[in-house]
């Protein structure tokens, strides 16, 4: 079992890499979801309970790793 997961959040949604969706899978839910989102890389099992306030994990150790802008044309 992986020790960390990633989390990408936007203001309308959120999703996680989980055993059946890994990091490619969920940066391609996210774009389709065509919202500018955030990405975190979390110190933690997908399956350990914390909150999430402001759209961030609130884990120790969390950390941001990117911003995705999406472009309307």
């Amino acid at each position: 079992m992986n020790k960390h997961h990633f989390f990408a959040a936007s203001a309308l949604d959120w999703a996680m890499t989980t055993p059946d969706r890994d990091l490619q899978a969920l940066l391609k839910f996210m774009d389709k979801q065509r919202h500018t989102y955030n990405l975190y890389l979390v110190p933690v099992p997908h399956d350990t309970p914390y909150e999430i306030n402001f759209y961030q994990p609130q884990v120790e150790g969390t950390m941001h790793l990117d911003t995705f802008t999406f472009k309307r044309r």
